[in-house]
């Protein structure tokens, strides 16, 4: 009951922001929305080969323990390392390719997890 609460409260108070940063701007012309419209689009073609990823994607910011961190550059130096003796013409890029990689690994693991195997693991990290 008061996640939906809160959920209305802020769902209000974004409406009425968003409202007024409407009212303040001036109207736009046709030709500067299809602008707008065909740079999303673009944006959105672009996604999978982005050029400049700091610009084009989204960035997300978390801390790591330092025993998280250290296994992180391990396992980043250890796929580069084999990836450059490979026949593989990937150049990898911690923030491009293996940033990406590790999220979607994790996600992909996530959602095969039960909520307990979840709990679990998340309890265990609590302790430490």
């Amino acid at each position: 009951m008061a996640d939906d609460e809160l959920d209305d409260r802020l769902s209000r108070r974004f409406e009425s922001s968003q409202n007024d940063e409407k009212e303040n701007q001036p109207e736009k012309s046709q030709k500067d929305m299809s602008s707008t419209s065909s740079q999303n689009e673009r944006k959105a073609q672009s996604s999978q080969k982005a050029k400049n990823i700091k610009e084009e994607w989204n960035v997300r910011s978390f801390y790591l323990s330092d025993d998280l961190d250290a296994r992180l550059s391990t396992a980043f130096k250890r796929l580069d390392l084999d990836l450059s003796e490979s026949d593989s013409e990937i150049d990898l890029k911690k923030t491009r390719h293996f940033y990406p990689l590790l999220v979607e690994l994790g996600l992909d693991h996530l959602e095969e997890m039960e909520v307990t195997e979840v709990t679990e693991r998340l309890e265990g990290k609590d302790s430490v």
